[in-house]
This record gives structure tokens, sequence and C-alpha cells, in this order.
């Protein structure tokens, strides 16, 4: 299940903005490049909720709708030479937000106020030096 889609983004820019950011000529965005962006504010969510949760999300938080908008924004932005103060702030607070969450110091809650699936914590296992071989057994 997508984050978001490009009807969220234009929840928060104007469609004239977005054909501006994405087609080269003409007044009607380019989806595939919205998809794109889209893709890549995903994969960026998911490297950090990754640490924490099973993703993809199944049933995303708003929050988390939030987040894949505003890092989507920042993409397709990066694609022109100038990037606005807000867009970049808003960037860098989502980034922020979400190494909060891989460290754990924050949680996301679902739709229902329930936490998404968390990931499998991973055992690491040591030992100390091997006593015997097959080498050392042969003198025996």
């Amino acid at each position: 299940m997508a984050y978001c889609s490009e009807e969220d983004l234009l929840k928060m820019i104007p469609q004239s903005e977005l054909a501006e950011l994405t087609a080269e000529s003409g007044e009607v965005p380019d989806s595939l490049i919205i998809a794109e962006a889209i893709s890549k504010a995903e994969a960026e969510i998911d490297s950090y909720l990754g640490v924490k949760y099973v993703v993809p999300l199944a049933a995303p938080p708003a929050r988390v709708k939030t987040l894949a908008v505003e890092l989507a924004v920042y993409h397709l932005y990066s694609r022109r030479s100038v990037m606005p103060p807000v867009r970049q702030q808003n960037y860098e607070e989502a980034v922020a937000f979400l190494k909060q969450v891989a460290a754990g110091q924050v949680v996301i809650v679902g739709p229902q106020g329930e936490p998404p699936t968390v990931a499998k914590e991973v055992a690491d296992f040591t030992s100390a030096i091997r006593a015997f071989s097959r080498n050392t057994q042969a003198d025996w």
C-alpha cells in the first residue's frame, strides 16, 4: 500500500505548481515523475522505519502519510535548481522525526491507535575460541 498519492500532493501544493515541478511543458503534472518522487519518499521512510517495524506498513498512520507527502514534494523540488527554504526545513524535520523513530525515541501509531507490526529482534551470538578441532584432537 502506498503511503501517499498524487491527490495527497495536490492537497499540499496547487496543480500549477505540481505541473511546474514535473512537466517540461504544459499545465498538467507528469504522473510518472510524481510516482517516482513518491517511490523515493516511501523508500526513504522504509529505510528508517524498517529498524523498528515491518515495512512497508500495511496501514500507514496519518503521520507517515504526511511525512511521505513532505518528502515527495522535496524530491520534486530537488529536480529544479531552486529549493524554497520552507521545503528544505520540512524535509529536515521529517528526516529528524524518522531518525527518532529508528532510535526508539518516538513511537508511531496506526489509524486505530495501535502501533504497526514490530520487527523481530535479531539475536547476536558470540562464543569463545574453539578449544578442540580435528587437528588438536589428533594427539589423543
